[in-house]
């Protein structure tokens, strides 16, 4: 399961303070909400391909259960060390380890695999007492980029494709939806004028902090535009694995 960075590719995308780009901290608000609404405040999440462990360090600050397993040699954010296992794939953790999770997240993960249906298949099967699991990838093919090229995706997903490798898995689609709806136009029109898109990604200071702040508010707000039907540069899912629960259950 290939899914680490190259060393160049954690340096620029994950310099010490990038947590408070506004980018993060809207994902990172998104994951939070819909992770409590789907599950109990006790339930155990794993976010497999962590990197330094952005998300885990948020989603724990809430209250939530959260673990991080990353395959590259990623250095994790201070103070959240202990709950990351980085240079370690999934399938490396202890059966008593894999055994206390009942939701997965992959983050901007299954764009960076060749075949996500086996891929997905192989890696469920390691976590007898899952339940769910939320995947996050860059949406609408016609934003294709530099930017994908220089990181390795194979593609941009749509909503279709999704429900398409639902189908495929034979789990249940709970939701999906796209997100970052703001970035869309700005995106295409980096895109029709032939422009290169910024792989780097810049930490904000000082006051730069409550910029980002207040632009991942905006962003945030701006998801709502989901229900009049509006495509973002991203789409979140959520998948039940009811009908393998219910297998095991009859075998």
């Amino acid at each position: 399961m290939g899914t680490e960075f190259r060393d160049d590719q954690y340096q620029i995308s994950y310099p010490d303070g990038v947590e408070n780009h506004w980018w993060h901290l809207a994902r990172n608000r998104l994951l939070e909400q819909k992770i409590k609404q789907l599950s109990k405040q006790d339930a155990s999440v794993l976010d497999v391909g962590c990197g330094r462990g952005i998300t885990v360090k948020y989603l724990r600050s809430k209250g939530i259960d959260c673990i991080g397993v990353e395959p590259g040699e990623a250095k994790p954010l201070k103070i959240i060390e202990r709950y990351l296992w980085v240079g370690k794939k999934a399938e490396e953790l202890s059966e008593i380890e894999r055994n206390r999770y009942s939701l997965l997240l992959l983050l901007d993960v299954v764009e960076h695999i060749a075949n996500p249906e086996l891929f997905l298949k192989d890696l469920v099967v390691l976590f007898p007492n899952l339940t769910h699991v939320i995947i996050t990838v860059p949406a609408c093919p016609e934003l294709w980029s530099n930017y994908d090229e220089f990181y390795g995706h194979h593609r941009r997903y749509t909503i279709t494709m999704v429900e398409r490798l639902c189908q495929q898995l034979d789990w249940h689609l709970v939701w999906s939806f796209y997100f970052f709806q703001l970035l869309y136009l700005p995106a295409r029109i980096i895109i029709k004028t032939s422009q290169k898109r910024a792989v780097d990604m810049k930490a904000p200071q000082g006051i730069g902090k409550w910029i980002h702040l207040l632009l991942s508010y905006a962003v945030t707000v701006g998801n709502y535009s989901r229900f009049l039907g509006f495509s973002g540069t991203s789409i979140i899912a959520c998948f039940s694995l009811s009908t393998i629960i219910n297998s095991k259950k009859l075998g």
